[in-house]
């Protein structure tokens, strides 16, 4: 599992859609969609906001820190 696995369970777990996530951050739908497809690379800026977002730290995204996939 990698961290665009990690952060797909962590939207789903705040039952949030690609659209939610998108329009918070004010992105197109498609861009954050082709991200979690692994179709187009996000900066760094935006993997910070996306886990702020999410309440997710990016260390646990990553697999540096301890996170429950199935909580």
């Amino acid at each position: 599992m990698d961290y665009l696995d990690r952060l797909k369970i962590a939207r789903n777990r705040k039952k949030m859609r690609q659209a939610d996530v998108s329009h918070a951050l004010g992105l197109k739908r498609s861009t954050y969609g082709m991200y979690e497809t692994r179709k187009n690379k996000m900066d760094v800026e935006t993997f910070g906001e996306i886990c702020r977002l999410l309440d997710v730290t990016p260390n646990q995204m990553l697999g540096f820190e301890p996170w429950d996939e199935n909580e």
